[in-house]
């Protein structure tokens, strides 16, 4: 998917964190290092098979494509799904967001032959655009329920978890931590500010 595509997957919720009050987004910072840490810090079996694992990887990826700017991947969305799916949904939610992750691959295969992982870049582009198309019916439907489609889940836990990933961060030209006392450094543009 070329980049201007998935700015318009991602609707604009990138500059979510530019205009947030600070505070707000200090908290948000925070519950997702706190989800982050859960994954690793968990003795509980996962939900994530390894199918479900390379079919949210792979629609991840699709969303937030590497370009000039790392992708889902190296930012370790799939990850912090996992761990947010795991150990911080009730188990309501939970189950409808891992049915629908359950329904992907035999939609692909039945559809292009193949798993959704192992689809072209084009064919994933297109059953994602539909999945996309069909969210957006449901927000126009008054009587629907967007929240319990699980692409809608899909896409703003992909979000989330890109945008408060080090990676993420740095992409939009927020710094999250100092690894090394830096002294006088240059600010980059992005910390200078207009």
């Amino acid at each position: 998917m070329k980049r201007r595509q998935a700015i318009g997957v991602l609707g604009g919720v990138a500059a979510g964190p530019l205009v947030m009050p600070s505070a707000a987004f200090a908290e948000l910072l925070d519950w997702s290092r706190r989800v982050r840490r859960s994954r690793t810090e968990s003795t509980s079996p996962s939900h994530f098979t390894p199918p479900r694992t390379r079919v949210l990887a792979a629609l991840a990826e699709v969303i937030i494509p590497a370009t000039d700017t790392p992708g889902a991947s190296e930012a370790g969305v799939t990850d912090f799904v996992a761990a947010l799916v795991d150990g911080w949904l009730d188990d309501d939610h939970r189950d409808r967001f891992l049915a629908g992750l359950d329904t992907v691959d035999p939609a692909a295969r039945e559809r292009f032959g193949a798993d959704f992982a192992d689809c072209t870049a084009e064919q994933q582009s297109e059953y994602v655009g539909e999945l996309d198309a069909e969210l957006t019916r449901l927000r126009e439907d008054p009587d629907a329920s967007v929240s319990r489609y699980f692409f809608h889940d899909v896409k703003r836990f992909t979000i989330t978890a890109y945008f408060t990933s080090e990676v993420g961060l740095a992409a939009l030209g927020h710094r999250t931590s100092f690894r090394t006392f830096e002294g006088c450094v240059p600010l980059t543009p992005a910390e200078v500010g207009p």
